[in-house]
């Protein structure tokens, strides 16, 4: 039976989605006030910001409103929060010291990451930051699209093709509801007619490479498209789906029916098999990814601000984040 707490976490989840379609397209400023002196770097002062090792700085504290977990250019693991980028890196924790902004819909890809959301307190990005990419593990963020207009939750980006999805849940003249996509970084987008997807879409992901293939998590399910998002076919049992994340051959997906399940569909034949995780109580993945270079590398983060790491495709797994406290 579908537990009552994470139902809440599902729900709450839901409820932001609503609420965020709602202030699509507005551009007021929020409960902070943003700066007004800074500007956006230049290409010489990001050059030089790239090696500047004050970005970083050793990090003991919680973690919470997590909308995001990658491997920035292969190697780095971020956490993308509320209040900017957490990195765990040879066992130890790092937070920014700028650019702390609130990102959503991050994805990390193989150069950097996309990320949507809205400016942090030191950020001179106005409010939402629409679509913005980091080639410097976020030191400095420059637009792909529509800033100033919307914040996107649910967007994913292919790791090696960087095809944008977003799911736009209220529109204006600028772009429709709905599902959208762009193949030239962000140059234009495209309405898709989508069909096939049964329940509320909680988490988008991209084929790395196979700009067309992408799948959806929802409270139905798990679907897969193999046309560019114009019908999806489901790939699980009916369940609540809570995730969704690619590698080159395969689709590992979360879901929770009477327990919390990460399992890994290979795309070519259909098969799947369950990926061994710890055992949860009243939980289920939020979050998941591996390392591009080293597949056995893996880490999730449940809903309940639990993180969990593996080195050996998940025959053991470290718990790096207890109730969003960080762990050594």
């Amino acid at each position: 039976m579908f537990s009552k707490k994470l139902g809440a976490a599902i729900l709450s989840l839901t409820f932001v989605l609503a609420a965020c379609g709602q202030d699509e397209g507005d551009t007021s400023t929020t409960d902070t006030e943003q700066s007004k002196e800074e500007s956006h770097t230049t290409t010489e002062d990001q050059s030089k910001e790239k090696n500047d090792s004050s970005y970083k700085e050793p990090f003991e504290g919680t973690i919470d409103h997590v909308h995001g977990v990658g491997y920035i250019n292969g190697d780095s693991l971020a956490l993308a929060a509320h209040d900017g980028l957490k990195f765990y890196e040879d066992g130890k924790w790092h937070r920014t010291t700028k650019q702390n902004n609130d990102y959503m819909g991050f994805n990390a890809v193989d150069n950097g990451f996309y990320t949507s959301g809205h400016p942090g307190e030191d950020s001179s990005l106005p409010n939402p930051i629409g679509i913005q990419k980091s080639e410097d593990l976020g030191q400095t963020l420059d637009e792909v699209a529509f800033e100033g207009e919307f914040d996107f939750h649910v967007m994913g980006v292919g790791y090696q093709n960087h095809a944008i999805y977003v799911l736009n849940g209220h529109g204006n003249d600028t772009l429709e509801s709905g599902l959208h996509k762009s193949l030239d970084d962000g140059e234009s987008f495209e309405k898709v007619e989508v069909s096939g997807i049964q329940g509320q879409v909680m988490d988008l992901a991209v084929h790395p490479t196979n700009e067309d293939t992408l799948a959806v998590a929802t409270k139905e399910g798990i679907f897969l498209s193999r046309d560019g998002g114009e019908t999806f076919e489901g790939v699980s049992e009916q369940t609540n789906g809570t995730s969704v994340y690619f590698s080159e051959d395969t689709l590992t997906y979360g879901s929770f029916g009477s327990e919390a399940h990460l399992t890994r569909y290979t795309l070519e034949d259909g098969s799947s098999e369950k990926v061994s995780i710890p055992d949860f109580e009243q939980d289920a993945v939020a979050y998941f990814t591996e390392n591009p270079e080293n597949p056995d590398e893996m880490m999730f983060l449940s809903f309940e601000n639990h993180g969990f790491y593996t080195q050996d495709g998940g025959e053991n797994w470290r718990k790096i984040v207890d109730a969003g406290q960080v762990k050594e």
